[in-house]
């Protein structure tokens, strides 16, 4: 013989009841507040500026701090390189002149990474790069922090150093000045 309990009355709570529901949902939408929903970048969750990290000057050796690069008179577009990219070494030369070319209205800057650092130098001279200013993250930890996982990438920061724009693949002259004109 089954022995029957009775079923709880609905102003009963029964053991396990609503609470620890209740609970899982509240750290189910503050997780969801936290990391987002994976609908892609909000604005909110861009980076804003450029990460405090010491990087190389490749025209100096020196040391150079990211975060000072901005704010900045003009929008910057930080360009992510690698020296074993094909894409990167096929537009190098190409984003040196653009840099040449439009310096007035946009600072165009080259970060490289996932090289050993005598490649670095090497891409630089290879590909005549003299216009723009060209550095060197030897750990990847700036490509870290600004959410890289490879190259190229074009990150467009406006004047106060908020970033605007970002994209995956070959540098494009129309969209970095579209980006550019919009932060100014």
């Amino acid at each position: 013989m089954t022995a029957h309990l009775p079923k709880p009355r609905p102003t009963e709570r029964s053991p396990g009841g609503a609470a620890p529901v209740a609970l899982a949902l509240a750290l189910l939408l503050l997780a969801i507040m936290v990391v987002g929903c994976g609908g892609g970048p909000s604005d909110a969750s861009r980076p804003r500026g450029l990460p405090p990290l010491t990087v190389q000057d490749l025209a100096n050796g020196r040391p150079v701090d990211l975060a000072q690069l901005t704010p900045a008179r003009r929008p910057v577009a930080l360009w992510l390189w690698g020296p074993g990219c094909a894409i990167c070494q096929s537009s190098a030369t190409a984003v040196d002149r653009f840099a040449g070319r439009e310096r007035e209205r946009v600072d165009v800057i080259g970060l490289g990474s996932h090289g050993s650092p005598e490649s670095a130098p090497r891409f630089v001279r290879e590909h005549d790069m003299r216009s723009m200013r060209v550095l060197w993250d030897q750990d990847s930890y700036a490509w870290d922090e600004l959410r890289v996982p490879a190259e190229p990438v074009v990150i467009v920061f406006d004047r106060s150093g908020r970033e605007v724009d970002r994209w995956f693949g070959p540098f494009d002259e129309g969209r970095v000045l579209r980006a550019a004109a919009q932060a100014s």
